[in-house]
């Protein structure tokens, strides 16, 4: 499909918090701040889609003039439900932005009569099983990661709508993040791990590059062997869709970009009301002092720096991430191909269902990284008082 459509950017960042606050300095802009974990790194953009029911016509939804740019029905949309993988997540945040834009109401399904000028969500389908098993009954479509986004469509009970590349292109999504007691306490570690993720993001890429070289049959068998019930056919569909990256280039390790996109998305959340707490509330003037204080590309800068030697000692690390996530198989790329190994690290990647779930396993200590989309991380941050000025 080739769509535009006007709407508001939806960014993301990794934030999530873990133990105790540290005084730490901003290379950016010299202001103190405390805060429990950082956005380190990015993962990927883009990479999510809507899908609708199979009865339903999507031409009904939208219209395109000549220049390819959509303009959502709202006739359409009023009184439908549709599955998200829960309240903070970017995919959630994204529907509901879609749905305010056409100046519709967007309100949880419980049951009964459904409104007109409302859109309703059911905030647990996160993998396919959910949507075409648990729910297809009551959804009328519904916005996912891939590949269960590739999986659903290919069901009989639903169709291909509309792709976040299209609806928000280039819009950040997951990214890592680390605890900020164990980074200040295993610089060398951090700085390790990223080295061995940074290679893994390159070995992705040109994977990608050519669909028919060896790289990308090794990178389709990891994807099979770390998701399930996917066919060859849907995940190399939902490897088109993803853009992997691990710095804004993906040749130094600036974060600049990145740090105006979680600005944008603090200020879009609290807009949305995802963030109750407003950002002054944690000391900061602004959302762009909040994210210059919160993404830290010393570690990224270093590790891509090259000549980074393995530690002398082997040290375990604990990475959260959601499971059978094709935006986050990088991790697991650096996990099959031994690069953590070839850094003298011992990483254990501990599988959860959806980001909120990423975002507990960091604020309850149980990870040292997270693999996580923005919303959950930023709204638990801020709303948790896991950074301040």
């Amino acid at each position: 499909m080739d769509k535009k459509i006007i709407a508001v950017a939806i960014v993301a960042v990794i934030v999530i918090a873990a133990a105790g606050a540290f005084i730490i300095m901003n290379n950016d802009d010299d202001v103190e701040s405390g805060r429990d974990v950082a956005a380190i790194a990015r993962v990927n953009t883009d990479g999510s889609g809507i899908y609708l029911k199979a009865g339903l016509n999507p031409a009904d939804f939208y219209t395109q003039d000549a220049s390819g740019k959509i303009t959502l029905v709202p006739a359409a949309w009023g009184g439908k439900v549709f599955g998200t993988p829960g309240t903070s997540t970017i995919q959630h945040v994204q529907l509901q932005t879609l749905v305010e834009q056409m100046g519709l109401k967007f309100e949880k399904y419980v049951s009964g009569y459904k409104k007109t000028d409302t859109v309703y969500y059911s905030d647990s389908i996160n993998n396919a099983t959910a949507a075409i098993e648990k729910a297809g009954d009551l959804l009328d479509g519904g916005i996912l990661w891939e590949p269960q986004y590739s999986l659903i469509a290919s069901n009989e009970k639903y169709q291909e709508f509309l792709t976040t590349n299209e609806l928000f292109p280039g819009h950040t999504c997951c990214l890592i993040a680390g605890s900020e007691k164990f980074m200040t306490e295993n610089p060398e570690a951090t700085v390790a791990f990223l080295a061995a993720y940074v290679e893994a993001v390159k070995f992705i890429n040109v994977a990608l590059a050519d669909t028919n070289s060896d790289e990308y049959k090794q990178l389709v068998d990891i994807c099979v062997k770390y998701t399930s019930g996917l066919t060859e056919d849907v995940i190399k569909d939902a490897l088109s869709l993803v853009v992997y990256k691990f710095s804004d280039d993906n040749k130094t390790g600036s974060l600049d970009d990145l740090k105006k996109d979680l600005a944008s998305l603090e200020s879009s959340l609290e807009d949305l009301g995802t963030i109750q707490k407003k950002i002054t509330d944690l000391g900061f003037k602004n959302s762009t002092e909040f994210a210059n204080a919160f993404v830290d590309d010393s570690y990224l800068s270093k590790a891509v720096s090259g000549d980074i030697k393995p530690l002398e000692s082997t040290k375990k690390i604990t990475v959260s991430a959601i499971s059978g996530d094709i935006h986050q198989i990088g991790v697991r790329v650096a996990q099959d191909l031994g690069l953590f190994e070839k850094y003298n690290l011992d990483v254990t990647v501990n599988g959860v269902g959806n980001g909120p779930a990423v975002a507990k396993d960091l604020l309850g200590n149980q990870a040292d990284f997270g693999f996580i989309g923005a919303p959950p991380l930023t709204s638990n941050v801020v709303n948790g008082d896991a950074i301040h000025a």
